[in-house]
């Protein structure tokens, strides 16, 4: 690893949000920034050398500005011996000592941020000398440090990054990434292939492009015969996809009444599927489902033909992170950047009474 010059705080944030995935805000955060920086300011031509959290909280705005080779190689000296020895580093340079973070801050970056890039080969551990707090063991992947050179830009750029993340992240990772470029770069209108092979355009935006993965890539996954019967835009405009199967099932649709985003039918199990397309509120809450059941019993549909679904970008997303506490139990959720993936919020069986009768852990009978 050679570099002719070293990258700022910024730009390695700038370069973290570029190779993870959305919503790794231990991985891309300040923090994460500041430990990128000061693995390659103590990096030598050999490539970079162990550090430990403290080596980056200690780390200072006088340190960082002085970039000659022996300057650095002193600074890392002394962060290896002792938070004193910095200061008196800092003393014998005639500047004030002003740490970037404070020691009581070790444990987010070594737990979260540093195992979080192990997780993904982007640092490494030493593991073979003895367990002890203050034994430098973390250094960065040689590969992944190479991604932080300021001179590689633009298309170089994107290939190298492109590259470790197709080494390092999996399919997963890789889609997610994807689906949040896609997600910043839709403008026109979304194309959805129906079931039957037809297309239908929708509105350009973020519960367009999840209307589009529930029909195109949720539905063959998860139903043996999928049909769609409606898809709305927006509560306010149901769209009728097939009314010659909703007229064979006796149902009747009111653009009025709150229907959900989608409504799919499953051939083989005679399953009404209800989805709701959630990119910034509307899921399927308890008061949502009871409503949906309430809806289909009028139109003949038992309760137990009926299955819920709600539909989000990304576990990482806002969306999700803000209504998962209201998701009603006995639904699914699906996230359209892990499209093989789907969460089911099961009921447990209820617990059997003890013998002799009343209630299971009843103190009165012992």
């Amino acid at each position: 690893m050679t570099m002719h010059r070293l990258p700022d705080r910024p730009l390695c944030q700038e370069r973290l949000r570029l190779i993870f995935p959305p919503g790794e805000t231990r991985l891309v955060s300040p923090q994460a920034a500041a430990a990128v920086f000061v693995s390659l300011y103590v990096a030598t031509g050999a490539g970079p050398r162990p550090i430990r959290p403290s080596t980056v909280l200690w780390m200072s705005d006088a340190a960082a500005a002085r970039t000659a080779p022996a300057e650095r190689d002193a600074w890392y000296g002394a962060a290896m011996r002792s938070k004193r020895a910095i200061i008196e580093l800092h003393e014998r340079w005639g500047v004030d000592y002003q740490p970037w973070y404070a020691d009581n801050s070790r444990e987010p970056l070594r737990d979260e941020t540093f195992r979080g890039w192990l997780r993904y080969g982007a640092i490494e551990r030493d593991d073979s000398g003895p367990t002890t707090a203050g034994r430098p063991q973390w250094r960065l992947a040689r590969a992944f440090a190479d991604l932080f050179d300021p001179d590689l830009d633009g298309p170089a750029l994107a290939a190298s990054v492109a590259a470790w993340q197709d080494e390092h992240l999996g399919t997963t990772g890789r889609t997610r990434i994807a689906m949040a470029r896609r997600l910043a770069q839709t403008t026109g209108q979304v194309p959805v292939r129906l079931p039957e092979g037809s297309v239908r355009l929708l509105a350009a935006g973020p519960s367009s492009l999840i209307l589009q993965g529930v029909v195109e890539e949720l539905a063959p996954r998860l139903l043996g015969q999928p049909s769609l019967l409606a898809l709305s835009e927006s509560r306010k405009h149901v769209a009728v996809v097939d009314a010659e199967l909703l007229a064979e099932l006796g149902i009747t649709l009111d653009a009025q009444r709150l229907l959900p985003d989608a409504m799919l039918f499953d051939l083989a199990t005679q399953e009404v599927w209800f989805v709701e397309a959630v990119a910034s509120d509307g899921p399927v809450n308890e008061a949502r489902k009871a409503q949906l059941t309430e809806w289909a019993a009028g139109q003949g549909i038992a309760a137990t033909s009926c299955r819920f679904v709600t539909a989000f970008t990304s576990r990482a997303s806002a969306a999700f992170r803000r209504v998962v506490a209201e998701l009603a139990w006995g639904s699914e959720v699906w996230f359209l950047d892990e499209p093989a993936q789907l969460v089911r919020l099961e009921d447990l069986r209820p617990i059997p009474p003890p013998p002799g009768g009343g209630p299971a852990g009843d103190p009165t009978r012992r």
